[in-house]
This record gives structure tokens, C-alpha cells and sequence, in this order.
């Protein structure tokens, strides 16, 4: 696909708090040029960079609660026993996906622009 040319330009006029603020999202955004980053917040609103292994481990996580949960499900059902050990297995992986969302979460409130 050609890209198009970058020909365009516009003029703004920002205050010392605003260029501050402006400058502290750039450094964070991991971009490099910031007319990219700026045509990007206005063109698209936001820029958003996540780490897909984070989520392959939250997904994997969630895999591992649910088979463990459709483990016990099935033993209670055809047995009716349950036993300590996989409960106890249970409460750790759900343990564990509590601390990767909540990790998730403390990431996305720094977005916020309140707290920059």
C-alpha cells in the first residue's frame, strides 16, 4: 500500500503546562517522532501500546481456572466427591489472575491524564 505524503501543516499554540503535559505523553507513548504522535492522537483519538505476552499469560491463566473448574465439575458429577487439593489449586490460579488483572488495571489508570 503507497503511503500517502505528509504534506499538510497546522499550527497550534499551547500553554507551558500543556506543552509539559504534551511532552510527558510523547515520552511515554515510545514513539519517536512527535508529529507522528500527535497525528496519531488526531487522527485516531489515542495511542495505546500494550504487551501481548502479559495478555497470552492472562488468557492462559483464565484457560487454566476454567479446565480446573470443568475438572472438579465433571468429578463431582459422575463421583460426588470433591477434593481439598483441587479447590485449593483453583483459588491459587484465580489468585493469580486477580494479581495479572489488577496489574493490567494499575497500568491503564496511568493513562489517564489526571495523573500525568
Amino acid at each position: 500500500m503507497k503511503r500517502e505524503k505528509v504534506d499538510k501543516r497546522y499550527v497550534i499554540r499551547l500553554t507551558e503546562s500543556e506543552a509539559n503535559m504534551l511532552e510527558k505523553r510523547f515520552d511515554l507513548s515510545g514513539m519517536t517522532s512527535i508529529s507522528a504522535y500527535l497525528r496519531q492522537q488526531v487522527v485516531n483519538g489515542i495511542y495505546l501500546e500494550y504487551d501481548h505476552e502479559e495478555l497470552k499469560k492472562i488468557r492462559q491463566s483464565v484457560m487454566s481456572v476454567a479446565n480446573n473448574v470443568n475438572q472438579i465439575t465433571h468429578r463431582v458429577n459422575s463421583t460426588s466427591r470433591i477434593y481439598k487439593q483441587e479447590l485449593f489449586e483453583l483459588q491459587e490460579g484465580v489468585a493469580m489472575l486477580w494479581q495479572q488483572l489488577q496489574s493490567i488495571q494499575s497500568e491503564l489508570q496511568k493513562l489517564n491524564p489526571s495523573n500525568i
